[in-house]
């Protein structure tokens, strides 16, 4: 597959955020009482000796903490653990592509740091689309799975001075062997340009995610139009300032779409112009 683009402005470079990793704290989200058995990706990547993204080897991070991942065929959901004791059983949709198997996998496994004890699971492919806003324990899941197949650290080095635009993503996730959602959404989330990504269900926005550097004050609107090719488009189109805050609108946009399933499409925005204060 290709990617088709039309007359677009020059994109900025991702400016890789190298300071971060050792001048300033990442706050961690497994900061907190944990049970013993809990590890963090971070942990698991470094005790397993992981440098390179061939390295992250899935079945091999699941034996080291005590789960066994199957490939079978399986109706109405795409993985499954269940659990006993300090030993559990990934199964994960054979018939599905191994980027998609291997966050099915990574998933379940955040299942298993996360809700051990608690009950069986089975999930669907909608949870790994859908689940990335609300605080429950599909997004705990999916988090993991994103810390574990696209660690900060190497993630970072890889994405080093190519441009935040699809292609990018298309070619991050072929050499992380990671989904696209995924990807970009690790793309976005550790850029320091100005970018959000947006999935939408035929023309309803479900949930956004931001780079560091877009304000607080900006939000996505519920009823978006997301087009088939990339464009610049009125900020307002999409855009829509939160109640009390001191943002205008940027008066154009970047739209950059692509369909990761039937009726969900993901959206990148990014600025042509910086943000301006009221």
């Amino acid at each position: 597959m290709r990617w088709s683009l039309s007359p677009s402005p020059p994109r900025r470079k991702i400016t890789v955020k190298s300071r971060l990793e050792s001048e300033r704290p990442v706050r961690s989200r497994y900061a907190g009482s944990l049970p013993p058995y809990f590890k963090s990706p971070e942990q698991l990547l470094l005790e397993l000796g992981v440098s390179e993204p061939s390295d992250i080897l899935i079945e091999a991070i699941a034996q080291h903490c005590g789960a066994t991942i199957l490939y079978e065929s399986l109706e109405g959901s795409e993985a499954r653990l269940l659990g006993y004791g300090a030993r559990a059983l990934i199964t994960v949709n054979k018939n599905a592509g191994v980027p998609r198997q291997r966050f099915s996998a990574a998933h379940e496994l955040g299942h298993w740091m996360w809700d051990r004890g608690k009950m069986a699971f089975s999930c669907a492919e909608q949870q790994f689309h859908g689940e990335w806003s609300k605080d429950n324990p599909e997004r705990r899941a999916n988090r993991y799975a994103e810390e574990l197949l696209l660690p900060r650290s190497l993630f970072l080095r890889e994405a080093r001075s190519l441009p935040l635009s699809l292609a990018s993503v298309k070619s991050l996730a072929h050499r992380f062997q990671t989904s696209l959602s995924a990807t970009a959404i690790r793309l976005v989330e550790l850029s320091d340009s100005l970018a959000l990504l947006v999935c939408s269900e035929q023309g309803r926005r479900r949930w956004f995610v931001r780079s560091g550097s877009v304000p607080w004050g900006y939000r996505v609107k519920n009823l978006v139009v997301p087009g088939s090719r990339i464009e610049e488009a009125p900020g307002s189109f999409w855009l829509e300032p939160r109640e009390g805050t001191t943002v205008r609108l940027p008066e154009t946009i970047l739209v950059d779409p692509f369909r990761i399933a039937p009726n969900l499409v993901l959206t990148l925005l990014t600025w042509v112009q910086p943000p301006v204060l009221n």
